[in-house]
């Protein structure tokens, strides 16, 4: 979950950065990936874990098909597909709210309904955590807006890579879309590689699993703390070029 745990740092600041506190403020989220993905799945679990009920995880699609739930997919359901890597299609139905549905690509429609769902669904948030490489890219950009020109999610933090292409990017915040890079956004799990071997060269076995727990605790710390450097610069950054997309400062700040 090292990847996702930048994710969500990253989210927060978003999130905050619009004025929505989320460990004191309900939001909604939008995600591709699926429970059983790494990133998308572990984001679910940390969701939960800081969150709670505030976070309102309102759409999931991934290769099986579709989770919908303007109130927000129950939790608990979602945490025991996370667990048992299943996708969201093993959704229980009796798990649903009223207004809520699971729909497999196999079902009429769900091949449709699965591969619109980040434009079709409204959110705070919107987290590409899987899918195919250019999914929002310059010819279909202007299916992520609503009716009335605004993007369906206002922030996007791209957990997976390349999900949307530079033209997109650019494009999505000239609509005021606020856009957090794969680059910045799903680095930890780089960074945490980094950690791996730095204690591979240090230690030997034995006494790298005599302070493992400590060790992977700390070097959760250090990967928030380093998310959240990144991720409040840059919006100090946004902030002093108005006119210049995060996604252009991010590459600049790497």
């Amino acid at each position: 979950g090292v990847t996702s745990e930048g994710v969500n740092v990253f989210l927060e600041v978003a999130l905050k950065s619009v004025g929505i506190d989320p460990r004191k403020q309900p939001f909604t989220v939008k995600i591709t990936g699926g429970p059983d993905g790494d990133v998308a799945g572990n984001m679910i679990r940390i969701l939960n874990r800081d969150y709670g009920k505030n976070a309102r995880i309102v759409a999931i699609a991934d290769g099986s098909g579709v989770g919908e739930d303007p109130d927000g997919l129950d939790h608990t359901e979602l945490l025991r597909l996370f667990t048992e890597a299943l996708p969201i299609a093993a959704f229980n139905p009796k798990m649903l709210g009223t207004h809520g549905t699971v729909v497999p690509v196999d079902a009429p429609g769900g091949v449709m309904l699965r591969n619109t769902l980040h434009n079709r669904v409204k959110a705070d948030a919107f987290v590409p955590g899987g899918g195919r490489p250019a999914t929002i890219n310059e010819g279909n950009w202007r299916d992520y807006l609503t009716k009335d020109g605004k993007p369906s999610a206002p922030i996007i933090v791209e957990g997976a890579n390349l999900f949307l292409t530079p033209e997109a990017r650019r494009e999505l915040f000239k609509a005021g879309c606020l856009i957090f890079k794969d680059s910045s956004a799903n680095k930890c799990g780089v960074i945490c590689s980094s950690y791996e071997i730095g204690a591979s060269m240090l230690l030997d076995e034995q006494s790298f699993m005599a302070i493992k727990d400590q060790f992977v605790e700390e070097v959760l710390e250090k990967l928030r703390a380093l998310a959240r450097s990144e991720a409040e610069l840059l919006m100090a950054e946004g902030r002093r070029h108005p006119h210049t997309p995060l996604t252009e400062l991010s590459t600049e700040l790497s």
